[in-house]
């Protein structure tokens, strides 16, 4: 599955062709592990702990229904005491008798963190920070992803530990690494500066299609050599976009071709799955491209339990993981059974919520609940980080908790395996990521999808299930499945995004793009004739500027106004931090009106821009079945929308009475992304999993299993549920009551899931 990556620096895709996850190639997590419940257990650190801990730790996995456990994530420095002396026996011993015990074992190559020999003997190995600095060793992912001594070291190691445990029976998947890039996602150090050229040459082949893609003309850029080319270290000023893209995608790949040599060496001498735990939408690593070459995916999930928006958060990355999967089930390898300790307030998960959130994970597609981790250490950075066995021992809520939370899921075996079907998609595309954050203005974008997050928490907050899936043009990721299609800033414009949109829209999809999209080629070069790019024909609309507000520039003395008699003249709509929008329709206006929303209170941030509609004779929607364009909301003046009053905010395009590309010129707020997705679902007749759910009450099903969770405070009445309670093994007759911060996981006959009508008010 993966190509040999002998050097540190090989080539790599354009990014026009990364590829999706393929589902038919990937079987559930619980066919390749034998499971007949979800997994449940978390990381176990032995080394840390004597042999009567170790023993008691045996009897409490039983008590707890802990059926596998990482292994050796950070044990490297005793594996490998001195360079290439390997002491295994102790890990044998170990995996032994956890097989023995029934418990397998997830099994870590320890390559996470090197042991001291390495920065003692080899300290060109430790990573070099922007501003040059060497960074020193006592913390961990103390490695440069292109020192030779540290790629040749951790695939010797990943071997000793294939040979020696590859065909054990206690040993069921592999563990590569730990949180690449977590704490070392770049290195300037001398030998990633020359794996740079090295990954530059490859890609472009001379210096002058490097000119030319980067643009470097500019500011006197321009190279005559390849070996004048530097990575973005710090600078006196601004970096060059195009090259500060080009070394996110370099870093990117230095650590993910650390992973797959790992991957290989491990197949040559194994047939026990691989995975390595992501983070979410970790901003460093395409996870797109880290997927194809795993055989299970498996993510590490910290929601703050002082956030009350922390529910979205683990419905977010276990939608993002399923997608990842190619539709298929994961394994969440790594939440916290109650509080952290790197948040600068650690709060602890509130009674109820480590089960809550659990079954919240596994209604959105995990086949397996793991924590960091089995014992709270007694020592070191992560002491006051909870354990699935704290301090306290079983004397405490933690561990009741974790009993209880054992015991629920090992009544979940009818999930195993089960697709969660959903209407609705959100592209998500990291490069598009890399440009926003890498361009310079028009404003300073962040790092971690936040438009993407917006639309999807919209989704999710109206009870809509949603899948995440690629922008790249794979062939064979086919979009026309789904019903509605959120493109959530996609800042590079792909030709094969806007074709597969096309494809959809023709067969009744709603594509709703939402700005800033369509911005940058894969250079970071500005798409000439008006913003969009490929995706003017399906909009029928350009984007002729962007209109952002800057907020507020100056505290002045308001006093000043009094004697200030030029300024105070002069308006600054730029200042202001908000938009108005008004509706243009009856159709967004009856929306609004059901909601109880004054008509024109339609709101977005700082975001805004000037578009122009493309309806004359010969214009950029010539040669696609297109309709007139709709301009469903304009902005009224309000805020800071001053300068762009009566222009449209909202635009709808129809496709031969089929389906429509939206278009959304601002970042609208909560109120106005739900009022509009209310008329775009029920144009595309998506409809919740479960109609008229009270507050904090959430609906997701996978197969004929519904999860309904209770996140609220008070309890929670639902009518119409009938089926199985897998939880107390219980009928449900219809009507159903769950306590504050409870589930009720019930396995229903085939369509008797309550379903939401189409809004009966909008023409289809």
């Amino acid at each position: 599955m993966t190509s040999p990556v002998p050097s540190a620096a090989a080539s790599t895709p354009q990014p026009e062709q990364t590829p999706g996850p393929a589902a038919a190639r990937r079987p559930a997590p619980h066919e390749l592990l034998g499971l007949t419940s979800p997994a449940y257990g978390g990381d176990y650190n032995p080394e840390q702990w004597d042999e009567a801990t170790f023993a008691e730790d045996l009897e409490l996995m039983a008590e707890a229904g802990v059926n596998l456990v990482s292994l050796g994530i950070f044990s490297w420095a005793r594996l490998e005491p001195c360079e290439g002396s390997y002491e295994l026996d102790w890990l044998v011993e170990i995996v032994d008798r956890l097989h023995d015990a029934g418990i397998a074992v997830d099994l870590a190559t320890a390559t996470a963190s090197p042991p001291a020999w390495m920065a003692a003997d080899h300290p060109e190995s430790l990573p070099v920070n922007a501003d040059g600095v060497r960074l020193g060793f006592g913390s961990r992912q103390q490695y440069c992803p292109s020192s030779t001594v540290y790629r040749e070291r951790s695939a010797a190691l990943a071997r000793a530990l294939a040979e020696r445990l590859g065909d054990h029976p206690g040993v069921v998947m592999w563990h590569v690494g730990n949180e690449y890039g977590c704490h070392t996602a770049e290195c300037f150090c001398p030998a990633c500066a020359q794996a740079f050229r090295a990954w530059l040459a490859d890609r472009y082949g001379d210096v002058e299609r490097l000119n030319t893609a980067w643009g470097t003309d500019f500011w006197s850029q321009r190279y005559t050599s390849l070996e004048q080319v530097d990575p973005p270290a710090a600078m006196p000023t601004f970096h060059n976009p195009a090259q500060l893209l080009d070394w996110r995608r370099f870093s990117d790949h230095q650590l993910r071709s650390l992973m797959e040599a790992e991957v290989r060496i491990l197949r040559q001498r194994s047939t026990r799955p691989v995975t390595t735990n992501f983070m979410g939408d970790f901003p460093a690593t395409d996870y797109w491209r880290w997927a194809e070459s795993l055989d299970i995916i498996s993510d590490d999930s910290y929601p703050d339990p002082a956030d009350p928006a922390a529910a979205h958060e683990v419905a977010w990355a276990g939608d993002l993981m399923r997608g990842l999967a190619g539709g298929r089930p994961w394994i969440l390898m790594e939440q916290a059974p109650s509080a952290v300790q790197w948040r600068g307030r650690n709060s602890p998960k509130r009674p109820g919520q480590l089960l809550l959130w659990s079954l919240a994970r596994v209604a959105h597609g995990a086949d397996g609940i793991l924590q960091f981790q089995w014992r709270q250490s007694r020592q070191g950075a992560e002491t006051f980080h909870s354990g699935m066995v704290p301090h306290a021992g079983c004397a405490s809520r933690t561990w009741d908790e974790v009993v209880s939370t054992g015991r629920a899921l090992k009544r979940l075996g009818p999930v195993l395996g089960e697709p969660v079907r959903a209407e609705a998609a959100v592209v998500l595309d990291w490069e598009s990521q890399w440009a926003m954050s890498s361009t310079i203005g028009p404003v300073g974008f962040g790092e971690r999808f936040e438009t993407a997050r917006a639309w999807h928490r919209s989704l999710w907050e109206a009870g809509i299930a949603t899948d995440i899936v690629p922008a790249g043009a794979d062939p064979g990721a086919d979009l026309t499945g789904y019903r509605l299609i959120i493109v959530p800033a996609i800042l590079i414009d792909y030709p094969g995004l806007a074709r597969r949109l096309e494809q959809a829209v023709a067969v009744g999809t709603q594509v709703v793009v939402v700005g800033p999209s369509g911005v940058v080629d894969v250079n970071a070069g500005a798409v000439l004739g008006g913003y969009l790019g490929s995706l003017r024909p399906l909009l029928g609309v350009r984007v002729t500027d962007h209109a952002a507000l800057s907020g507020p520039v100056s505290d002045d003395d308001p006093r000043g106004t009094l004697v200030n008699r030029l300024s105070r003249a002069v308006g600054t709509p730029a200042a202001e931090s908000w938009t108005g929008l008004e509706a243009a329709g009856e159709p967004l206006r009856r929306v609004l009106d059901r909601m109880g929303t004054p008509t024109p209170d339609l709101r977005a941030g700082g975001w805004a821009e000037e578009v122009r509609v493309d309806e004359a004779p010969g214009g950029i929607e010539a040669g696609w079945g297109g309709e007139p364009v709709e301009v469903v909301a304009v902005f009224d003046g309000r805020g800071g929308g001053t300068d762009l009053a009566g222009r449209p905010a909202i635009t709808r395009r129809a496709v031969g009475g089929a389906g429509s590309g939206w278009y959304v010129a601002a970042d609208l707020d909560a109120l106005s992304r739900a009022a509009l997705l209310k008329l775009v679902c029920a144009h595309a007749r998506v409809r919740p999993v479960v109609a008229d759910l009270p507050d904090g009450v959430e609906a997701q099903r996978r197969g004929q299993v519904l999860f309904l969770l209770n996140h609220g405070d008070r309890a929670a009445e639902v009518a119409g549920i009938v089926g199985t309670d897998l939880l107390t093994g219980k009928a449900c007759t219809g009507h159903v009551v769950l306590a504050p911060r409870s589930a009720l996981v019930v396995h229903c006959a085939p369509n008797t899931h309550p379903l939401t009508e189409c809004n009966p008010d909008v023409k289809q």
